[in-house]
């Protein structure tokens, strides 16, 4: 069984069950995006999310890669990741890249756009925008 896999959605995911800490995702991970977990989850049960998903927002044991989970647990529901909500200024865009109505695709034809280490050819569906 593999801990990493791509969601039919495109959501790399980790199953953190699976996952034994060995790090091997960290190296081959193009974007220094996935993170080990050197400590035990500290949340008291009172603060924890009673809607937590196995792939997203739940604690992680000690001893686990992590990383960003695009909030599983709301996008599929239809919504937006905390992140996009809770940005003062709009600058995450969180979108269907197969919609091409959608407002990430107008944002792709419309402004100058970075993408890291697109040399690597690996097509990643994460986007920096130039302000400019």
């Amino acid at each position: 069984m593999k801990a990493t896999w791509a969601e039919a959605d495109g959501i790399v995911v980790i199953d953190y069950d699976q996952c034994i800490g060995c790090r091997c995702c960290m190296s081959a991970c193009p974007y220094g995006a996935r993170h080990f977990n050197w400590t035990e989850p500290n949340l008291p049960a009172a603060e924890l999310n009673p809607n937590m998903h196995v792939l997203g927002n739940r604690p992680r044991m000690r001893g686990i890669v992590e990383k960003c989970t695009f909030c599983v647990q709301r996008t599929r529901k239809g919504l937006y990741p905390a992140c996009h909500d809770a940005c003062p200024t709009g600058a995450r865009v969180f979108g269907n890249l197969l919609d091409p109505e959608s407002e990430i695709r107008l944002l792709l034809a419309q402004k100058r756009v970075f993408v890291l280490k697109s040399e690597l050819g690996t097509k990643p569906k994460f986007f920096y925008f130039y302000s400019v």
